[in-house]
């Protein structure tokens, strides 16, 4: 199998950049370049410290919860590989619209380590479903959070539609992919879709057999989870540790700047809101909304002299340095680690 299509990863990363330098020259124009470096310069770096910890959580939650998926599907897998998967979704999700090659690449990186793809989407299945959940379940306590607030949060933004629509398709991805794991009807009626699809590009004979042999060996993994309910729960469990940990980087990066009026649960909380709602805007690494969303959502938090300094560290911390790393790690784990199966 091939992984994500080059041209794809091209356009992604071209685009990135496009939308990293404007999102660059707006806050230069909109706050000045030099009074944002002057601000960075005079922050506490040792709210860094846990700030870059809980950024490495999260690619640590990613990895267990694949190891978890795997492990199911009879695959013994060390946690240098999990965390490779981990770190190439991050990747190929940041540098392609709407994150569109992360799981292939994730899955094109298991098969190369001889794992099924079956075993390999089932994994990342899992993984997804215990995303989704923590995602909406904390963006639902950072929307209860800035209804509540006394800053009165939205007062004079427009952007109740961009919070509707963010919250509505995460929801609906949750609720096709739990209908996906507890429904056969589902799984058949997608299994027929892809069938259809695959056969319109492809006039190979033996296609709609390859199709119906990895959804059988889907179901079977399936099954196994419901023999292992809480298997489930454990990823659920993980990932919400996962994402606490991800938007805690907001809180820490806001006492770097000696701020205290905010609680740890109110920035955690809103920066959620803020990461399920840009979630549905297809630019690599939500570019440039991130920023913007950032910007509307926590001006009264940040003051107008901090704001643009805030919206660089985060980003930094969130975004560009998992983006080194995970392209670091990439190039240095290009070879298949060994994995043991015990499935007969």
């Amino acid at each position: 199998m091939k992984p994500c299509n080059k041209k794809s990863v091209y356009i992604g990363v071209l685009l990135m950049v496009s939308v990293a330098s404007l999102t660059i020259y707006v806050l230069s124009k909109e706050f000045g370049l030099n009074m944002v470096l002057s601000v960075l310069k005079r922050i506490n770096p040792l709210f860094l410290i846990p700030a870059v910890f809980c950024m490495l959580m999260f690619s640590l939650g990613e990895a267990l919860n694949i190891r978890i998926g795997l492990n199911l599907s009879g695959y013994k897998t060390g946690i240098v590989s999990a965390l490779k998967y981990a770190y190439t979704g991050f990747f190929f999700s940041s540098v392609t619209p709407s994150a569109s090659g992360g799981q292939p690449a994730q899955i094109y990186a298991m098969h190369k380590d001889k794992i099924k793809v079956s075993h390999a989407s089932f994994s990342l299945f899992l993984e997804l479903i215990g995303y989704e959940v923590a995602s909406i379940s904390i963006a639902t306590l950072g929307l209860i959070v800035s209804l509540v607030s006394p800053l009165k949060l939205f007062e004079g933004l427009n952007i109740g539609w961009v919070l509707i629509l963010g919250f509505s398709l995460n929801f609906l991805l949750l609720t096709c992919l739990l209908l996906i794991m507890f429904s056969k009807k589902a799984v058949k009626v997608i299994a027929s879709i892809i069938i259809k699809t695959v056969s319109l590009f492809s006039k190979k004979k033996d296609t709609k057999m390859k199709v119906l042999k990895i959804f059988a060996e889907y179901r079977v993994s399936a099954k196994r989870l419901k023999k292992n309910k809480l298997v489930l729960a454990k990823i659920i469990l993980i990932s919400l540790i996962q994402f606490v940990s991800y938007h805690s980087i907001t809180y820490f990066c806001y006492r770097s700047f000696n701020l205290n009026e905010r609680s740890f649960f109110e920035m955690m909380s809103l920066q959620g809101l803020l990461f399920t709602s840009v979630s549905c805007i297809p630019l690599p690494g939500s570019s440039g909304a991130m920023e913007g969303g950032f910007g509307l959502l926590f001006r009264k938090v940040f003051s107008n002299g901090l704001i643009g300094s805030a919206i660089v560290l985060c980003r930094l911390i969130s975004f560009a340095l998992p983006l080194i790393l995970s392209g670091t790690f990439i190039v240095f784990a290009r070879r298949p680690f060994r994995l043991k199966s015990y499935e007969k």
